[in-house]
């Protein structure tokens, strides 16, 4: 039987895995919302498919993973609560089903440079049109999967914070960070402006807790009925 302490030098080794392959997909993505002020965007997108395609997968790949993080940690997080555990799983589903769907939104912008690129392709400013709508329409999902995200995290922050299997201060931090999170992309829905600041700290709380799983792991002492 795994002690607490493996357990959670195994979740820390699969959220160094996320950050492996979520950073890099964020590299290949190469949209922006401010790809409409060149004519040819558009042709751009379809000279980068390739590596757009590699994020995708690697996008999908990092919420999966997460995905596989609430199913291994399910019996534990049952064991102290039902509802959390069913709350933590479901929420990564939901989030793994919008990442599916804005990676498809990503899809058909592709499909759809390719044939801005066709000689003598005509309705050229329809197209253009069609693939902001199409950028626009990742971006508002990407908003909403870091929503689910900042939800799921708030749950298994306050697991952590209840039971004790990580010292209190750094469970608080983490709903804390993650708090900002959620709040920084409501703002985003509501199209207003906000500092990165308030996505870059959570990145900085991820190391210092992800460092401390894989040198600590949890707490074999936790009181898990706190």
């Amino acid at each position: 039987m795994k002690t607490n302490q493996q357990t959670g030098r195994i979740v820390g080794a699969l959220l160094l895995l996320i950050m492996a392959v979520g950073i890099p997909s964020l590299n290949l993505r190469g949209l922006s919302t401010s790809m409409g002020e060149d004519l040819n965007f558009l042709e751009y997108i379809h000279q980068n498919a390739l590596g757009m395609r590699f994020g995708m997968v690697l996008d999908i790949t990092a919420s999966a993973l997460w995905l596989f993080i609430s199913i291994y940690l399910f019996p534990k997080i049952k064991a102290y609560s039902s509802g959390l555990a069913l709350a933590f799983f479901g929420l990564w589903v939901i989030n793994l089903g919008i990442i599916i769907y804005s990676n498809i939104s990503h899809l058909s912008l592709i499909s759809l440079s390719g044939e801005f690129v066709k000689p003598g392709a005509t309705n050229l400013d329809t197209l253009r049109t069609l693939g902001l709508l199409k950028i626009e329409d990742y971006f508002w999902s990407h908003f909403m999967a870091l929503i689910t995200y900042a939800m799921a995290a708030f749950v298994f922050y306050y697991f952590l914070f209840r039971t004790k299997l990580v010292p209190k201060l750094l469970a608080l931090w983490g709903m804390i960070a993650i708090s900002l999170v959620f709040m920084a992309s409501w703002v985003n829905i509501f199209d207003l402006d906000i500092s990165f600041h308030f996505y870059s700290q959570n990145g900085i709380f991820m190391i210092v807790f992800m460092g401390w799983l894989i040198a600590k792991g949890f707490s074999d002492s936790a009181i898990q009925n706190s």
